[in-house]
């Protein structure tokens, strides 16, 4: 053990220092994003460890001044309290950068760099001014401009938290907590210090702090793809917006592999894992000096910094040639075909839309970009970015003010000859944009889970209509319902929509529910949601079959009595290309299936599918979609 000479208690400074150097070590080694926010985190660690170090050195020295010069004295206080001001200071910027916050604020920004600027500069003059301390014939004093040191820290916890507070709609929740409960804990550390004075406590909380931020948002395997090891979306989101912030020029080209979810069905996941595993090695070893990022989804985004010092069309033919290249060298690895599509600097600096944006309709419209022979994003591609963010305001807007219709298409029996139900389809006629169809801004909600919500208010307005109106006396017996695969990941499911049905006096056997057969991921919670609707009552059909990768698959799989055929096999049988339609009806019956058939049109197809043994039938022969005054009086009129 050590035999202290100052009267201070240095365990909590001493059990700091270990757990510092290990951080500065480990984050050190690893490949840390290479933002100001990450900058910031560095400033607090070495600040932290010099003050820390500084503070246990200058408390025991100053006890014995007179065995040192003099300008070692100052050198090793100098080192505390400078450490002390920067630690507060690095802190309160590392909250502004994650925050986001008044970028671009002059008179911000000077105002929070006047204490620091201010204590520095005191510190700095205190050997010949006597400002902050002094080393006296008699030791070390505190003079009379000392409280500035905890003046600064004070101001800069209090401007964290008001800009947390001001931040806080725009912070995930992670960012919350760990910005909000750092700034707290190093205020409780500050105090605690000036209440036990000779407990050198400040690097203790510092160091918790510093833990906190680490384990909330700077642990690099948070921004890491675990099986490709590759940054991920939460990195080029981060990445993006600071290069865009301090207006550094970049340039993105994305990457999409073709039937990624199929490839997972056919191949199997292993064997598309190392697919994924030999192209981030291979764009790795090719572009070294670019930001490789792997967004999920069979997605690979790189991000080239500064401005392109080749033209975009030579940099996408080198890409293809190199591709190509790499193709020819599997081995014992599926071959995976990828469109891919550069967004030049220029684009992505010309407008108010973010890059985020930009990369999102890259990678779900290069595969038609590239088979029309173009691989750069242009001028004209921006009005389809616009498009899509305008939607997605609409559906958010439609979701406030609960705008979304309900219009129905009549089904119609062949055995009782005679329209016994409809299937509710959800319209959406925005203000600005005018009617946007269904596939566009379903796709939108489903990307960015509006669906839920959708699904609930449109459910409510199908079950008010029903409540309004006597079912059995229009001859309506079923309304079919469709659930987006996204809706069945909600373990609440069933219980919201009986819920919502039971509000308005409607059974839940009123329902046949229709879940899209193309985009069927987890069939363990599919077959959970199913078991739970048809206990209640509820029916279950499979929609738009023949659009997916499963199609026979999912009828083994899932306990689904009912099957709806997707309107394509209709129309490219009546025009000669589907000859097996016959056939493939002939096993639905085998199994017991009812069949739904969309697409009918004329009054031939109509006669020829009931020849097939089909049940039901959907179509334009019929009716289109009507709204509900429409629907009701089609049913009054048969």
């Amino acid at each position: 053990m050590f035999n202290w000479i100052s009267p201070f208690n240095y365990d909590f400074a001493i059990a700091a220092i270990p757990i510092q150097i290990v951080l500065l070590v480990f984050y050190g080694v690893r490949r840390n994003l290479p933002i100001r926010q990450s900058s910031c985190f560095w400033f607090v660690m070495f600040a932290n460890l010099i003050m820390t170090s500084a503070d246990i050195i200058s408390c025991e020295m100053n006890e014995i001044w007179y065995e040192y010069p003099l300008w070692v004295m100052y050198a090793i206080n100098h080192a505390y309290f400078l450490g002390f001001i920067v630690r507060g200071w690095a802190l309160f910027a590392y909250t502004a950068e994650s925050s986001h916050s008044h970028k671009g604020n002059w008179i911000f920004s000077i105002v929070t760099a006047l204490p620091a600027s201010v204590a520095v500069l005191l510190i700095l003059s205190t050997p010949w001014t006597s400002a902050i301390y002094t080393i006296a014939e008699d030791g070390y004093h505190n003079c009379a401009l000392y409280k500035t040191i905890y003046f600064s820290t004070y101001f800069y916890i209090i401007v964290s938290l008001i800009v947390v507070v001001s931040s806080w709609a725009k912070l995930s929740r992670r960012m919350k907590a760990g910005l909000l409960s750092f700034n707290l804990l190093l205020l409780f550390g500050i105090i605690i210090r000036k209440q036990f004075y000779h407990m050198l406590v400040t690097s203790y909380f510092s160091i918790l702090s510093i833990l906190i931020i680490y384990l909330t948002s700077e642990n690099p395997d948070l921004y890491r793809d675990n099986r490709t090891r590759l940054l991920n979306k939460a990195a080029l989101d981060l990445i993006g917006l600071d290069y865009w912030e301090r207006k550094v020029p970049f340039s993105l080209m994305t990457m999409a592999i073709h039937s990624y979810e199929e490839s997972k069905s056919v191949y199997g996941i292993a064997q598309v894992n190392d697919g994924l595993k030999a192209i981030a090695a291979w764009l790795v070893n090719n572009y070294p000096n670019c930001s490789t990022f792997y967004t999920r989804n069979g997605n690979f985004i790189l991000l080239f910094k500064g401005h392109l010092h080749e033209k975009p069309e030579k940099i996408m033919e080198e890409w293809k040639e190199k591709y190509e290249a790499l193709q020819r060298s599997y081995y014992g690895v599926v071959q995976m075909k990828i469109s891919a599509m550069l967004i030049p600097d220029s684009i992505i600096d010309g407008g108010e839309l973010i890059a985020g944006d930009l990369a999102r309709y890259a990678l779900a419209n290069s595969y038609n970009e590239n088979r029309r022979g173009n691989y750069v994003f242009s001028d004209e591609m921006i009005k389809g970015v616009e498009n899509q963010k305008s939607i997605e305001r609409a559906v958010k807007d439609a979701i406030a003010d609960n705008i979304f219709e309900v219009y129905f298409q009549p089904i119609y029996s062949i055995k009782e000859d005679k329209v016994m139900g409809a299937e509710a389809l959800a319209r959406l006629n925005d203000p600005k944009m005018g009617f946007i169809p269904p596939l566009d801004f379903i796709h939108v909600a489903e990307k960015n889970g509006d669906i839920m919500e959708i699904g609930r208010q449109i459910f409510e307005k199908i079950c008010n209509f029903l409540e309004r109106i006597d079912p059995k006396e229009l001859g309506i017996e079923f309304i079919n319902v469709n659930l987006s695969p996204i809706q069945c990941m909600s373990h609440s499911l069933t219980e919201e929509l009986a819920g919502i049905a039971a509000k308005h006096n409607i059974p839940m056997s009123m329902f046949d529910f229709e879940i899209t057969e193309s985009l069927i991921d987890d069939y363990d919670m599919i077959q959970m949601q199913i078991a739970g609707l048809q206990a209640m009552g509820a029916e279950l059909s499979l929609d738009d079959f023949g659009t997916g990768a499963s199609n026979i698959s999912s009828l083994m799989t899932l306990p689904i009595h009912v099957v709806k055929v997707d309107m394509t096999f209709t129309r490219s049988f009546f025009a000669g290309k589907a000859d097996f339609l016959p056939d493939l009806i002939k096993l639905f019956q085998h199994s017991n299936m009812e069949i739904v058939v969309e697409g009918i049109e004329t009054e031939e197809m109509k006669d020829k599918m009931a020849e097939m043994g089909c049940d039901y039938e959907q179509g334009y022969y019929f009716s289109k979609p009507l709204p509900p005054a429409d629907f009701i009086k089609y049913m009054e009129s048969r």
